[in-house]
Order: structure tokens, then C-alpha cells, then sequence
């Protein structure tokens, strides 16, 4: 029950957050003006924006994997940059849940499911809709729906997530339904969000971005039309989620197409990475109808090796290291064909796997890609989970110094303050370690949480410096504590203040 309970709560929660749905020829057309026109305050917008990404962290949904996080910042950035607001703030985060859909919210905070991803077969799909998602934001659409909106949603939202999860806790087997139910009323209440014009406009601009990106036009719409083919007979419970928040008509994918194939005829690139991270989606996300190992040893054994793609025998040799199979994984790592563009992930998986052979050799390896890549986070945080595994103190402590780098070079990143505070625990540092936690919480917008760690921390013994350091933190953190925080964290608390 819990399993169904936390899908359904997953998929409606994040759905409704976006409030992109609705099919716009059952509505009256608005003007839609110009992007600056009734769009929200940048203070608004980052409110919303915090929100989300307080949801996303709160509730464990984003992939942290260094390499697939980079990988999406990297090709979300390149496609940003070529935009129609390249100056605009982005954000790009990929949540691990097995749904075809990406979601764009006020603030320029951009999330790609899974399930996408591994839906695409090219880098340009993948690019074709992280293009259409980055012009609904440099177009304002979200921001201009949230201005004009009659009721807060952020209530809305964050009562939603309260009714799901205790849905979640419930044993009634009707919990979910009142959830579905819930989301099915406010789905069509606030149906007048992303109209047919807003699509229109996102595929217009997107497309521009993506032959500036020089990626294939074609992508964004050849992927829409995939998506138009598999359209089941039931539309209104089974089509895929990307249909129902994202309206498609044979019109609008056949106008795409002609604007994709009017473009002059150039060479395109696509990075040699894409299949690469897919494989290890794959991998990462959840899938339940997947057993890496059995998946992989199949397409191994039952293909000849000619058509054996090299990022499918990377993802064999994933597998078998994650299954702890670490001869097979050494052994099938070895045979693929390394490139200059692949040759850093390959490496590091060369020396994960090494750690279960020859924690030595795998350190010597490390060592090595740390000096040609000393600010990588792709190399860093594996090297840092290397580390850990030794009782060496002397290992511990550099493990420490590649955390404490790793939140300075990217002081914005929450999965990075939690490594330093277990690097902190294992070398008998427990104020740092708590001061890192409570930089995580700061980070994802947690400010009531971080204060409430904060004061604990000054209830031990500490020198005036890390009492003054603490204190000021308060202060600041305290500032920006919100009303709809405090009373969801004080909600929180009653129960057990009454224990």
C-alpha cells in the first residue's frame, strides 16, 4: 500500500506545484502581452522558487549522483546561455521518480524527471525540452500565471504535501484516493495555466535555443510527436505525464516540425556523454521492474559485442560493481572504448571499482585524477567516499580537507555540507559537524530547522571564536525565517511537546 501511496503522492505533489495543465481550446485565450507584463516581484518569485526546491530536498527526490547532477547543469547552462534572457538566473535540478514530464518553475528553477530521460533517445530530444521548459521561463509563463492567480498557491501546495504524507503514514486504503481525489478538484480549478499559446510561444523560442546551441531543431519536435504516437486510447487516467501537463495537438507538433526543417541544413553535435548518463539513470532512478545485473548480463550475453554499445558496457560494469561482482565489473570496464570526452567518468568508475580489489591501487588512481582535476566535484566526491572507508585517521582527515573544499568551490550545494559533516563526525569534530548541518538546512531553505541546530550547538563548551561564529549565524538565519516555515516547523513540534 505505502509503495502505490508514495507514488501517487510523489507524482501529484510535484504536478500540482508546477500548475502546468489544462487544455486551453476548452478556455477564453488571455492576451498574453509581453513577458514583463502582471509577472510576479523577483522576491515573489524566489519564494516560490526556495519552496520547491525546500520540497524536493525535504522529501529525498533529487538524483545526487556528481556526475548525472553536472552532466544536467551542464547541458541546462549551455542551453541557458543561448536563450532569450541569457543574463536570466537558472537552476536545474533532475528528481529520481520513473515519470516522463519536466516542470518549470517562477525564478528560473528548471526540474527533469528520470523517467524523461531515459524516455529521450538523443541528446537533442533531451535538449528540445529543456529548451521549451528554459523559454516558459525567459517567457515569464509561470511567473505571470502566479501574479495573476486569485489564491496563493504556496498554501495550497504545502497543504497538499501535509495530506499526502499522511496518507503515506495512513493504513487506510482509501488515504491515497482522498489525495487523488484532492489533486483532481485543484487540477481542474486551476486549469487556466499553461495555455495553448504559452506552448506555442515556449516551442517557438525553444527552438532558437536550440539551433544557437547547435543541437538538431528536430529534437524537440520529433520527441513531442513520439510522445503524440504513444498516446493511449484512455487519455483521461493513462497518458504519460509530459501530455497532460504539457497539452500536445497534431497542429502544434506539426508547426514545430516545419520551423525545425525550415532551419538551414548545419552539422549538429551532441556530447559523447549523453548515453553514457543515461546508462547510469538507469541505474540511479527508481525503476522497480529493473534488476541492474540480470538486465545488463542479458544484453551482454545475448548480443555480439559489435552491437554492444560502449556506454551499455559501462553501465554492465556499473552494475556489476554496484551488485559488488567487482571481478566482472574490472573486467568489462576494461574493454570500453575510451574517448577524450569520456575518458574522465570512465576513469572514476575504473577506480570505484578498484576499491573493492585493491583499496591502495584505487587511492593511487584517485590520487592521480585529482591532480589533473583538482576542482572536480565528479572526482572529489567519490575520492572522499574512498577515504572514508579507511580507519586511517590521516585518511579521514584528508577526506575532511576535500569536503571543506568541496562547499567552498560550491558553497550553494546541500549534498556537499552533508558530506562535511560526516567527514567532520569521523574525525571527532561533532560542533563542525553539527554547523554543517545546519549549513545544509540554511541551504535548502530550512532556515527554522538550522537556527534550532544552530542554538543547540552553543550548549556545548566552545572558544569565543566558534561561540561568536554561531551566534552570528542565528542572527542572520533568524532573519530569514519565513512565516509559512515557522508554522510548519511549530506544527511539527506540538505532537511531541506534548509527549
Amino acid at each position: 500500500m505505502k509503495t502505490s501511496s508514495i507514488s501517487i503522492i510523489y507524482s501529484f505533489v510535484l504536478l500540482i506545484a508546477s500548475i502546468q495543465f489544462g487544455y486551453a481550446n476548452d478556455l477564453k485565450l488571455p492576451d498574453l502581452g509581453t513577458p514583463s507584463d502582471s509577472s510576479l516581484s523577483p522576491v515573489k518569485e524566489k519564494e516560490i522558487r526556495d519552496s520547491i526546491v525546500n520540497q524536493i530536498y525535504q522529501y529525498n527526490l533529487v538524483i545526487s549522483d556528481p556526475i548525472i547532477s553536472d552532466y544536467i547543469e551542464q547541458l541546462g547552462f549551455k542551453l541557458a546561455a543561448n536563450s532569450e534572457n541569457p543574463q536570466a538566473p537558472f537552476d536545474f535540478f533532475m528528481v529520481n521518480e520513473n515519470v516522463v514530464n519536466a516542470s518549470t518553475y517562477p525564478g528560473g528553477l528548471i526540474i527533469i524527471f528520470s523517467g524523461l530521460f531515459l524516455r529521450t533517445e538523443t541528446e537533442s530530444e533531451l535538449a528540445g525540452v529543456m529548451a521549451h521548459e528554459i523559454a516558459h521561463a525567459t517567457q515569464r509563463h509561470m511567473s505571470r500565471y502566479y501574479a495573476n492567480a486569485k489564491k496563493n498557491i504556496i498554501p495550497t501546495i504545502l497543504g497538499l504535501v501535509g495530506t499526502a504524507l499522511a496518507a503515506q503514514m495512513s493504513d487506510s486504503p482509501d488515504a491515497p484516493i482522498a489525495v487523488m481525489a484532492a489533486s483532481s478538484a485543484l487540477l481542474q480549478q486551476n486549469a487556466i495555466n499553461f495555455t495553448r499559446a504559452h506552448e506555442y510561444e515556449a516551442d517557438r523560442v525553444g527552438i532558437n535555443t536550440l539551433i544557437r546551441s547547435n543541437y538538431n531543431p528536430l529534437g524537440m519536435a520529433g520527441f513531442f510527436e513520439k510522445l503524440m504516437r504513444e498516446k493511449p486510447i484512455d487519455e483521461r487516467y493513462h497518458m504519460p505525464e509530459y501530455l497532460r501537463t504539457h497539452p500536445l495537438s497534431i497542429n502544434r507538433v506539426s508547426e514545430a516540425k516545419n520551423r525545425a526543417q525550415s532551419v538551414e541544413s548545419k552539422e549538429f553535435t551532441e556530447s559523447e556523454l549523453y548515453p553514457f548518463v543515461k546508462e547510469r539513470i538507469r541505474l540511479f532512478s527508481k525503476n522497480s521492474d529493473l534488476d541492474p545485473a540480470v538486465y545488463y548480463r542479458k544484453r551482454y550475453k545475448g548480443e555480439s559485442t559489435t552491437k554492444i554499445t560502449n556506454a551499455e558496457m559501462y553501465g554492465y560494469a556499473l552494475a556489476s560493481y554496484m551488485s559488488q561482482d567487482y571481478k566482472t565489473a574490472y573486467e568489462v570496464i576494461k574493454k570500453v572504448k575510451v574517448t577524450d570526452r569520456t575518458s574522465l567518468i570512465i576513469s572514476i568508475l575504473e577506480a570505484n571499482i578498484l576499491s573493492g580489489i585493491d583499496w591502495h591501487q584505487s587511492r593511487s588512481k584517485f590520487n592521480q585524477l585529482i591532480r589533473f582535476y583538482p576542482d572536480s566535484p565528479i572526482v572529489i566526491e567519490p575520492y572522499i567516499q574512498l577515504l572514508q572507508k579507511s580507519k586511517n585517521f590521516e585518511n579521514k582527515k584528508q577526506a575532511r580537507a576535500l569536503a571543506r573544499k568541496l562547499v567552498d568551490l560550491y558553497p550553494d550545494n546541500a549534498n556537499y555540507y552533508g558530506l562535511l559533516a560526516i567527514a567532520n563526525q569521523n574525525v571527532g569534530r561533532s560542533v563542525e559537524a553539527n554547523e554543517a548541518l545546519a549549513m545544509k538546512e540554511h541551504t535548502i531553505h530550512n532556515n527554522y530547522k538550522s537556527v534550532r541546530i544552530l542554538k543547540n550547538i552553543l550548549k556545548n563548551d566552545l572558544d569565543y571564536y566558534q561561540r561568536a561564529r554561531i551566534e552570528s549565524k542565528i542572527t542572520e538565519y533568524e532573519n530569514l525565517i519565513t512565516d509559512r516555515e515557522r508554522n510548519y516547523e511549530e506544527s511539527q513540534e506540538l505532537p511531541n511537546s506534548k509527549k
